[in-house]
């Protein structure tokens, strides 16, 4: 599920080296896969994040799509569906905290594991630049974040789903 792995993903942009208790930035995501191909599909939106465990990924491109990441909930509401996937995950995810233990490489990335997935992140000027990793159906995943914003004030509202009339709700 790619959801799981953008929870990942987020666990690592947030926390590596960087103590910042919120974050917002546009971000471009480009998957490669595992055998060459002249298209690689590319997704474009924001990312907004909040302490301890909140998180929205907002996909622009190439359609819309809303991640909504709070404690033991993933949300996915894409609206061309007309629907909303809910599901629960094991433990509660605290994005903020998980991976303090990120370590420095002689490149200058930062790298860390988790759940068998090695995340590379990639500062500029202090801030979340590159995210490299490769999911579990073994293709290259690069997310490039730019306009990237800390410790802003980001209401709560921001991150509670409320779904429209008429969509379905399926929970796994």
């Amino acid at each position: 599920m790619r959801a799981y792995l953008f929870v990942l993903c987020f666990q690592f942009l947030v926390s590596a080296p960087l103590q910042f208790a919120s974050l917002s930035a546009h971000f471009k995501q480009v998957v490669l896969g595992t055998t060459p191909s002249p298209i690689n599909p590319t997704y474009e939106g924001q990312i907004l994040a909040k302490i301890p465990f909140f998180a929205r990924w907002s996909y622009t491109k190439p359609s819309p799509k809303e991640v909504y990441m709070q404690d033991k909930q993933v949300i996915i509401y894409e609206p061309r569906l007309l629907q909303a996937t809910y599901t629960k995950l094991n433990k509660a995810l605290n994005f903020f905290a998980i991976l303090k233990k990120a370590e420095r490489q002689k490149d200058g990335r930062y790298k860390a594991k988790i759940n068998h997935t090695i995340y590379y992140l990639t500062l500029k000027n202090g801030l979340p630049y590159k995210l490299n990793y490769t999911d579990k159906m073994q293709s290259q995943v690069q997310i490039t974040f730019s306009q990237v914003k800390t410790n802003i004030p980001l209401a709560p509202s921001l991150f509670q789903f409320t779904p429209p009339a008429g969509i379905e709700i399926i929970k796994q």
